[in-house]
């Protein structure tokens, strides 16, 4: 009997500590969330370090790597232009960039999401994080899609990849609705305790559940709900954004309550909801413990 509890003690422990690996935590400052959670882009004064020496086959998804440091950010990060191999004037300004030390104005859709952090691993903002020496380190934080570098207009950019095969709806969205989040806020910080998490690129339909849209300086957000290819709900409710000037953004500006479009997206976490849940959970603390909050950034319009 005291040799079957001490199996089951040592299994129970193993299990623990390879559910403990498996986490990774990001440590944000406060006043970071509430510059971006309402927010669609970003703008950064960006240092290329290292980048893809040519954009990815459209069957891997088109995109360029760009590997960085972000003034100010703290953070390792990389920015990706989609479509990349269509702009030429960009992937030439990119690569004069490159490891010459002095920084270029990047700027587009924020995104943190851990779908290329090391397990086990804690990115604490403003911390020290290891020299870049490749396009992809491990990172939480993103530029992905972007809209503009230097005087390179990149908002076209911003649209279906032909040959891409898109991650299907039913498989991406039970990832996203069903990770697992721990959230412990002190004074200055944040620490969000969660897992990897990949499926970019997902195809889905949307169905408007706003009124009124929520147009913003660099986009709108719309809340919707989420449907797969035969038109069953499989999200009842999530926050869309939209960044501004794409074509998705346009195509949706003129729908109304009820109205669907097919689209694709990638997630990001919605700091607007860990900003809520932090404010809320003086009354409530489970709130720090529901599942990962995710909204999708719309990068385009199927036809």
């Amino acid at each position: 009997m005291l040799k079957s509890f001490r199996i089951i003690g040592f299994f129970l422990f193993f299990l623990w500590n390879a559910f403990s690996y498996g986490q990774i935590e990001i440590t944000l400052r406060k006043s970071f969330i509430d510059s971006l959670k309402n927010r669609v882009t970003i703008s950064i004064d960006y240092q290329i370090v290292k980048a893809h020496p040519k954009p990815n086959p459209a069957d891997k998804d088109g995109d360029l790597h760009i590997a960085g440091i972000g003034k100010h950010m703290g953070l390792p990060m990389v920015a990706e232009i989609m479509n990349a191999k269509d702009y030429p004037a960009a992937l030439k300004i990119v690569h004069g960039y490159e490891g010459a030390g002095n920084t270029i104005t990047i700027i587009g859709a924020w995104r943190i999401w851990c779908e290329h952090a090391a397990k086990g691993e804690h990115q604490y903002q403003g911390g020290e994080f290891p020299d870049i020496i490749n396009s992809n380190p491990s990172h939480v934080f993103e530029i992905h899609p972007v809209t503009k570098i230097g005087v390179i207009d990149l908002t076209k950019s911003i649209r279906p990849i032909i040959g891409f095969m898109y991650k299907d709806a039913d498989a991406a969205f039970a990832k996203y609705l069903n990770t697992r989040c721990k959230i412990e806020p002190d004074k200055r910080m944040v620490k969000i305790t969660t897992y990897g998490v990949g499926y970019n690129y997902a195809e889905f339909w949307i169905g408007i559940l706003d009124t009124k849209q929520k147009v913003v300086e660099d986009g709108r957000f719309i809340y919707c709900k989420v449907l797969d290819n035969d038109r069953k709900i499989i999200c009842e409710r999530m926050k869309m954004a939209f960044p501004k000037n794409t074509d998705a953004e346009n195509q949706v500006s003129i729908l109304k309550r009820g109205d669907l479009l097919h689209v694709v997206g990638i997630p990001r976490i919605d700091l607007s909801e860990i900003s809520d849940r932090v404010t809320y959970s003086g009354n409530n603390p489970g709130m720090l413990d529901l599942p990962l909050p995710v909204e999708m950034i719309i990068v385009a319009v199927l036809k």
